[in-house]
């Protein structure tokens, strides 16, 4: 269990940090749904060469790795909850590398996330 649980912190730190280089990506190419249509395909253009994507994707890539990997090391009832700690790590990141506000009632959230994951992995 050990094992799988360190398996989960890794993929947990992964999966955040690839949430938030997707949205630090994103931020630079700007909102696509906003854009007007003649200006959407340098849009993504400019997406998919953007630095801050690509690392956010190949993180994401990771991740699954780590995700199939645990599943075959555990029940999806367990590793699907636990790997809800990214919850954790995207917040923290958020608030240092994108300089996002954290409100309190989203912290408590987490929490309740937090406890949830420990009832989870005591199974």
């Amino acid at each position: 269990m050990l094992k799988t649980l360190v398996l989960v912190v890794i993929a947990v730190l992964i999966g955040g940090t690839g949430h938030v280089m997707l949205s630090k990506g994103m931020r630079t190419v700007g909102d696509l749904t906003e854009a007007p249509a003649a200006r959407v395909g340098a849009m993504i253009v400019g997406a998919i060469s953007n630095p801050w994507l690509l690392l956010g994707v190949a993180l994401q890539a990771a991740f699954f790795v780590m995700y199939l990997t645990l599943l075959s090391r555990a029940q999806v009832s367990q590793v699907l909850p636990m790997t809800a700690l990214d919850y954790v790590v995207v917040a923290l990141l958020a608030r240092l590398v994108l300089a996002e506000a954290v409100s309190p009632p989203r912290w408590a959230g987490i929490a309740l996330i937090v406890a949830g994951v420990f009832l989870v992995s005591r199974t």
